[in-house]
Parts: structure tokens; C-alpha cells; sequence
């Protein structure tokens, strides 16, 4: 991408700012144009108002005028009439004109004055000049008339006066006003004009500098969208067109990028097809929705009906189309429960490795999901491997056979050889002596030549003899308390004539405190004597160094020399039987390879390890490293090893008590990681175990346990202080007994894993699922259940100790259940051990027949295969119970 990034630097809004300052210029106008509007109206209406004012006051002077008209007239009347009528009009009239003189004053005050004063002078005449004539009093009537006639001209006049006046007034407002009201409209119309063109103009201009800018990133689009680069756009910067450009040649450059990465991708699929083509196993892979999107030749080849369904067949219509081409040998009510089957592992392989008999050959089958919800399957045809499996197995059974046979024969020949050659030694001691008391010194060298050749031949033979009881498993042990330093001043003693042969010295270092060992003394002493006579062997007047040291409960013992050493090539070939460490070696030195070899064996059964660092010209350094407490537990003839798991300190104190005093070897972890760890590398009898621990409780390992094969079979009693013993059996324990645990109780039950029991079942099957689910049922039925996860777990748990009953699936691997059962068959103890076979397998005739004729009984899975299952066992045993609850849900 070029350019700075789109977004980046201030953001500014030109477009609203250009719209905001054309629509904030136009409302200005507006409110401008507005209020001179506003202040012509407010001055019209002033104008208007004072025209209006004008006219009122005109209307007022000549109400005025009227009504002193009228006073005149009925005062005029009365003086003439004396009529009652005219005074009260006189009256009425005087009443109103002396009202209105009260509006008159507020404008017209000096008027007002003078006509109020010359209406109370005509009245008071008037009235006056009627009372006179009503005396009959002419003359002075008259005169009193004629002063009143000349009184009223004055106020007539000054009547008169006031109302030109006020007209004048009033027609020169009414003419000012109209004509501002005409200027105020002109103008109103000029501006009106002026804010037009000036809107126009100046929206034209903002849509000018919006709409080209639009434009050019319009046409800049359309190249963008064909592909091309964008040859026209605004400069990049911090508002809306700067921006769109800076997405603009974004997006550009990301097409140019994405049509890169595609290119790529499409070598990298064409690469990963050739690859796929040049794998010698099928491959397939299924989408989410599981439809076969990608095959290679090889998976045509083994499933040839596959290239007459659609490119998107889903795995369910390839099951059907392989039923339909025969591929599979299904019975014709089986086929439901096959397909099944096999949709449900196709659904959740979980990676899992299946081995099926498919068109006369045998494939191995590799399912794992991807991590958008496909599934990759890989076919191996392993019909080659598994006729090489049997011929191996052939083999192997021979050179058992073999090995058996040299091991017979070993022991037997040394037990022959031993006689004659105690013969010769005793003989040859008696002949020493007696030449030595004849005084025939010439033939003593002779005869202890011939001594020492029968010793060393019967060490030969002894060693022999050893071996061959080692590799049959047949070398006892004897524990018993050994004071380490007089068992090391014993060797010393024992050993020092043959230091003496190469002239080299022995120096023997032990640590103060090292105390006593429970150990096999004669075993320990023969290792030191080998190890220190192996040393004195590749040494030459040199020196020969034997250190002893106590590490809390390990006890070390370290023989060193300065004899010719060995290389890192001669180190791989050490400790092997019969094999020295180079092959001129045994022509200068002498030896048969033996020693080591049983120096090795002799520590392993000890409980203990050996090692060696050497270099050439430096001589060598042997470390033996024994336990020196409970190393019984690690012999053939030892107690059994007990796992507790507990995070509670003070359980693991009491619980590791009570077994070890009952003679178990024990083993404590306080958390359910440390426990599953130990429990992979030693292996114990049976494991004791918390069911409330933080983190992960007893309830999950248990579950790990019993879904590892290797650790499936050891037997496991929950401790807690809940009471669940079904749903403990359910998941797999063998008992579950409450806190604070009774010792007795808890004693009784590892006696009884360790002893007899006759309703106990061995469980075979290499799945982790259908175990659990056959144990749950077989412990619901009172059963005590082991478990082994393949055939050679089996047979091993069987020479152990013998079951009740033996539960066995046929497809395994490493050993599947057709061998199992025949070397089964092959021991007289195994003969009659009830065996039911439970299968998913579609057997031939002749399958069948043979397990007719080896096992019980043979159960298929699915269907009603647990009342298969509980049927077939209560036929076997002949339990009433299993009998009743054989109906029920299928396996």
C-alpha cells in the first residue's frame, strides 16, 4: 500500500464544513433580511398607528364641534320654547360635550381650556336669558342671549380651528405612512432578490467544490472495480475526499495483493494435489457437511465405485454405494447397523486408527476432524503388514519357544558340568596336599594350575546358571539387614588376591553414617566382586578406588580405575549378555561378557540403576545405585505398590500408614497431576483416591485413568467423605469407602484386589467408551471389574491373577482378540477360563465357527447387545440375578 494510511492525520469534515458555512451564510441573510423586515413593519405600523391617532383625535374635535352645535341649538330653543324637552337636550348635549372635553385636554389643552371656559359663560347666559324671558323680562333676555351668541363664537371658532388642524394631521400621516409602506416593499423586494442571487451563487460554488472531487473518486472507483489503477483522485490529507482516496488506493493495492495471494494459493494447491497424488495411501477430505471435496488416484483405486457418484457425494452415499458394489461383507439385516456405525466414527473420529477388512484385503483406517468441521480420512493397505504381523508372531513364538528351550538346556547342562567339576577341585585340593605332605613340590604348580581352571570354569558355569534364571524370571531374592561397611571389608578381603595378579592397589573410601541396608547381601557382594574384579582385569599396577555414600534413602557405590577405558561405541555394547566391550578385548583380557550383564539384571531387581562414564587411556567409573528401604516392593517376591492421592496432608499420613504397616509398598501425591504422573511411571497395584481435591477432583482422574491403556487396568478404590458407592462403580472404582476410613475396612479391600475374586471380569477392548460403558453395566450387576486396553495387557493381568470371566473385543491392535484368545487356549490354565466375545465385526463362517469352538460365547455390539451381553453371562455363570435384568437398552 502507498501513500500515508487512509484515516491517518486530522480528521476534517471539508464537505460539512462547506455545507454548514453555505447553509450558516444563507440563515445570516435570512435572519439579517429578516430584521430589516421586522423594523420597516415596526415603523409602519408606528406610522400607521400615529395616522390612526390622528384620525380619532379628528373624529373627537368634530364630535365636539357637533355636540357644542347642538347645545347652541337647544339652548336656543329653550330660550325661545321654554320647553322642559329642548333643557333636557340642552343638557344631554352639554354632558357630552363636557365628556369629550376630557379626551381634549390630553391633546388639545389650550382649546380645551377656552371652550370649556366659553361653555360655562353660554350656558350660565342662556340659562339666564330664559329665566328672564320667563320674568317676562324681554330686554334683559335679549341682552343675556346676545352675550351668550358672542361667547359661543369664540369657542365655535376655536372649535373649528382645532378640527382643520387635526385633519390637516391626519391626511399627513395617512400620506406618510402610505408612502413608507411603498418604499418598505421595494426593498423587502431588493433584498429578497439579493438573497436569491446570492444563495444561487454561493451553492453553486459549494456543490462545485463537492462534486468534482465526487467525480473524480467516481470515475477512480470504476477503475478500481475493472481492475485498473486509479488514475484521477483528489490529493490524500485529512477530510472526506483525502481519505476516500487514501481507501481508494487501500483497496487497489489490497486487490493487486489478494490477486498475488491467490496466485499463490493456487500453486500451493497445485502443489499440495501433486503431493497428494504421490502419497501411496488413499486420502480423502470432507467438508463440514460431509461431502467428499478432494480425492487422490490411490483412493479411486481402492474404492473404484466412488467415480460414478457426483463430485459432491456426501459420506453417507458412499457407504451405500460400497454396500451396493459388495465392498463389505454385511449380512442383509446388518447393514443399518454397520452404516450406523460407521457414520457415528466418521462423525467423531477423534483420531481415531481403525483396521477393516475391505474387498479382500485389509485397510487401516486414520480419521481427524480440521479445525473448520471437515474430516480428513487416510486408507493404508496394510494387508502386507498384518501377514508380516503374523509371520513376526510366528517367529516371536518360535524364538520363545527357542530361548525356553536354551534356557532348559542351560540349566540343566550346568547342573551337570557342576558335579564333575567339584569333583576335580575337591580332588585337585586333595592332591596339593598331598603333595605338599610327600614333599613333591614339582607337581603342586600343575595341580593348582588344574584347580584354578575348574574354579574358573564352575564361575563360568555359575554365572551361566545365573543368566539362565534371570531371563526365566526364576532368580529369588533375599532380603535381609546389611551393615554396609563390613559387607564392603568383606569384598576387600575377598578380592584382594586378584588385585595382586596386576600388581594394583585397592583404597576403599566409605562415608561416615552410612549405616545398614535391607538388601539381598549375596547378590550386592557378587556385584562389588565383579565390578571390583573387572576393574583389577583392565588395570595394570595402577590403582583401583571402591567409595561408599548414603543420599537419604539411595546408597551409592562407585568403583573406579585407571585402566584402558572404553569409547562412546564400546559404551553402547556394554552390559549385554555374552557381548565385551571390543572383540580383541576377550583374546588379551579373557572373559565371556557375563559379568556386566548380571551386574545390570542384579541391580534392576534390586530396585536400583548402574552406569558407567569412560573415556579411552582414562579408565572407567562405575556407580551402582541400590534403594536401601523397601526395595522388596520391587522384586518378583515383593508386596504390592499402593497410589494415594490426597490433598489433605494428614490422610496421606494416616492412609500411608496403615498400608505400609500391612507391608505395601506406598507412594503419596497430594494433587491429581502429580498422581496421574506417578501413576504412568510406576504403575501401582491399585491407587487410593480423593474424590474433594481443588482444581481437579478425583471423579476426572478417575476418568483419565480409565480412558489411558495404560493405566485402565490398575484398580482404584475412592476415599472421600461422600457415600456414592454405585456412582462410584459406575465410573470405574472398585470400591469407595467413606473418611475417616476404617484401616480394617480399608485393609480387607486391598487383600481382596490382591487375592481371589470370584465374580470378577477382565474387560479387553481397545475403546475407551465401550470399557466404561461395559464396566457401568457389569457393576451393576455386583461384578468387580479389571481392564486391559489390548491383548497383550490381557494375557499379562491373567498370569497374574486368574478372572472369573473374560469380556473380549476381536478388532485391537498390537494383538487383536483372535490371538488373544488362541494363546489363551494354549495354557492350561487359560483352557477353562469363560471367554465372551463381544464384536462390531462382521464375521465370516469360519471366524465363527473357530470362536464357536474357543470362546463361551459370541456377542454382536449394537442391537440388543447389552441383553446380549448379560444373557451371555448368565449363561456362563449361571447367576439368577444377571438372568432377571438381561432385557433392556442396547450397547
Amino acid at each position: 500500500m502507498t501513500g500515508p494510511a487512509a484515516g491517518s492525520g486530522p480528521r476534517v469534515s471539508r464537505i460539512g464544513f462547506r455545507i454548514g458555512g453555505l447553509s450558516a451564510a444563507l440563515l445570516g441573510v435570512l435572519v439579517l433580511s429578516t430584521l430589516v423586515m421586522a423594523v420597516e413593519f415596526s415603523a409602519n405600523q408606528t406610522r400607521i398607528a400615529e395616522a390612526t391617532e390622528r384620525f380619532r383625535r379628528l373624529q373627537l374635535a368634530a364630535g365636539a364641534q357637533r355636540d357644542f352645535g347642538a347645545l347652541r341649538y337647544w339652548l336656543a330653543d329653550l330660550a325661545v320654547s321654554q320647553l322642559t324637552l329642548s333643557e333636557r337636550n340642552a343638557g344631554a348635549a352639554r354632558d357630552r360635550l363636557t365628556e369629550r372635553m376630557g379626551e381634549l385636554r390630553s391633546f388639545a389643552p389650550e382649546a380645551a381650556s377656552v371652550i370649556e371656559a366659553a361653555l360655562e359663560g353660554i350656558w350660565g347666559s342662556a340659562i339666564a336669558a330664559v329665566d328672564a324671558y320667563a320674568a317676562g323680562n324681554r330686554v334683559v333676555g335679549n341682552t343675556l342671549l346676545s352675550q351668550a351668541r358672542m361667547q359661543s363664537e369664540a369657542a365655535s371658532g376655536a372649535l373649528a380651528d382645532l378640527v382643520d388642524t387635526l385633519s390637516r394631521q391626519s391626511e399627513q400621516a395617512n400620506r406618510t405612512a402610505a408612502t413608507a409602506a411603498q418604499a418598505a416593499r421595494l426593498r423587502a423586494i431588493v433584498i429578497c432578490a439579493l438573497i436569491v442571487i446570492a444563495g444561487a451563487g454561493l451553492t453553486a460554488v459549494v456543490l462545485r467544490s463537492i462534486l468534482r472531487p465526487l467525480n473524480r473518486i467516481d470515475r477512480a472507483m470504476i477503475d478500481v472495480q475493472q481492475g485498473r489503477a486509479p488514475a484521477d483522485l483528489p490529493p490524500e490529507g485529512g477530510d472526506e475526499f483525502g481519505r476516500l482516496s487514501g481507501t481508494l488506493r487501500a483497496l487497489h493495492d489490497a486487490q493487486r495483493a489478494r490477486a498475488e495471494l491467490e496466485q499463490i494459493n493456487a500453486s500451493q494447491r497445485r502443489t499440495v494435489l501433486t503431493a497428494i497424488e504421490t502419497i501411496p495411501d488413499g486420502f480423502a477430505l470432507f467438508d463440514a457437511q460431509d461431502r467428499l471435496v478432494l480425492r487422490n488416484r490411490r483412493f479411486l483405486e481402492i474404492f473404484p465405485f466412488v467415480r460414478a457418484l457426483s463430485e459432491t457425494a456426501t459420506y453417507a452415499e458412499l457407504l451405500d454405494a460400497e454396500l451396493d458394489a459388495g465392498m463389505v461383507e454385511v449380512a442383509q439385516g446388518d447393514r443399518e447397523a454397520w452404516r450406523a456405525d460407521c457414520l457415528a466414527r466418521h462423525s467423531d473420529p477423534s483420531g481415531s486408527r481403525v483396521e477393516v477388512a475391505h474387498g479382500g484385503r485389509w485397510l487401516l483406517v486414520s480419521k481427524r476432524k480440521t479445525p473448520d468441521g471437515g474430516t480428513v480420512a487416510v486408507y493404508s493397505d496394510i494387508s502386507e503388514l498384518r501377514d508380516r504381523q503374523l509371520d513376526l508372531e510366528a517367529a516371536r513364538a518360535e524364538a520363545e519357544q527357542a530361548n525356553e528351550a536354551k534356557s532348559r538346556f542351560l540349566a540343566s547342562m550346568s547342573h551337570e558340568l557342576r558335579t564333575p567339576l567339584n569333583a576335580i577341585i575337591g580332588y585337585s585340593e586333595m592332591l596339593i596336599e598331598d603333595a605338599e605332605e610327600t614333599g613333591d613340590k614339582g607337581t603342586v604348580p600343575d595341580l593348582e594350575r588344574i584347580e584354578s581352571s575348574g574354579r574358573h570354569l564352575l564361575a563360568l558355569i555359575n554365572d551361566v546358571l545365573d543368566l539362565s534364571k534371570i531371563e526365566a524370571g526364576k532368580m529369588e531374592l533375599f532380603f535381609e539387614e546389611v551393615d554396609i561397611a563390613a559387607l564392603v571389608e568383606d569384598v576387600r578381603l575377598t578380592v584382594a588376591p586378584l588385585l595382586a595378579i596386576n600388581s594394583n592397589s585397592l583404597f576403599v573410601a566409605v562415608a561416615p553414617g552410612v549405616g545398614s541396608m535391607r538388601t539381598d547381601r549375596t547378590k550386592l557382594r557378587q556385584n562389588l566382586f565383579n565390578l571390583l574384579s573387572n576393574a583389577s582385569k583392565f588395570t595394570s599396577a595402577g590403582r583401583v578406588d571402591l567409595r561408599v555414600a548414603r543420599d537419604g534413602d539411595v546408597v551409592s557405590f562407585e568403583v573406579s580405575d585407571e585402566g584402558i577405558g572404553m569409547s562412546a561405541e564400546q559404551l553402547g555394547r556394554l552390559f549385554r549378555p555374552f557381548v565385551q566391550a571390543e572383540s580383541s578385548t576377550a583374546g588379551k583380557y579373557g572373559g565371556t561378557g557375563l559379568g556386566l550383564s548380571i551386574v545390570k539384571s542384579y541391580c534392576e531387581m534390586l530396585g536400583g540403576s548402574v552406569s558407567v562414564v569412560s573415556e579411552p587411556g582414562k579408565g572407567s567409573i562405575f556407580t551402582m545405585r541400590l534403594p536401601a528401604r523397601g526395595a522388596e516392593a520391587t522384586s518378583p517376591k515383593a508386596r504390592a505398590t499402593v497410589l494415594i492421592i490426597d490433598d489433605d496432608p494428614a490422610a496421606l499420613t494416616s492412609l500411608g500408614t496403615a498400608v505400609k504397616d500391612a507391608g505395601y509398598a506406598v507412594l503419596t501425591a497430594s494433587d491429581a497431576e502429580a498422581g496421574l504422573a506417578l501413576a504412568r511411571e510406576h504403575r501401582p497395584e491399585t491407587v487410593l483416591l480423593d474424590i474433594i481435591m481443588p482444581e481437579r477432583d478425583g471423579w476426572s482422574v478417575l476418568r483419565t485413568m480409565k480412558e489411558d491403556p495404560l493405566l485402565c487396568e490398575i484398580p482404584v478404590i475412592m476415599v472421600s467423605i461422600l457415600s456414592d458407592r454405585e456412582m462410584g462403580l459406575a465410573f470405574g472404582a472398585v470400591d469407595l469407602l467413606s473418611k475417616p476410613v476404617d484401616p480394617a475396612r480399608l485393609l480387607a479391600a486391598l487383600q481382596a484386589l490382591t487375592g481371589a475374586q470370584p465374580r470378577e471380569v477382565l474387560l479387553v477392548d481397545d475403546d475407551p467408551a465401550t470399557r466404561s460403558l461395559f464396566r457401568r453395566i457389569l457393576a451393576r450387576e455386583g461384578w468387580a471389574v479389571r481392564e486391559a486396553a489390548d491383548g497383550a495387557r490381557a494375557l499379562a493381568l491373567v498370569a497374574e491373577r486368574m478372572p472369573g470371566l473374560m469380556v473380549l473385543d476381536l478388532m485391537m491392535p498390537n494383538l487383536d482378540g483372535f490371538q488373544t484368545l488362541r494363546r489363551l487356549r494354549e495354557t492350561e490354565a487359560g483352557r477353562g477360563l469363560p471367554v465372551i466375545v463381544v464384536t462390531s465385526k462382521d464375521l465370516t463362517r469360519r471366524e465363527f465357527d473357530w470362536l464357536q469352538a474357543n470362546a463361551r460365547d459370541v456377542v454382536v455390539k449394537g442391537g440388543d447387545g447389552r441383553a446380549g451381553l448379560l444373557a451371555a453371562i448368565s449363561r456362563q455363570v449361571g447367576t439368577g440375578r444377571i438372568a432377571e435384568t438381561s432385557g433392556g437398552k442396547s450397547i
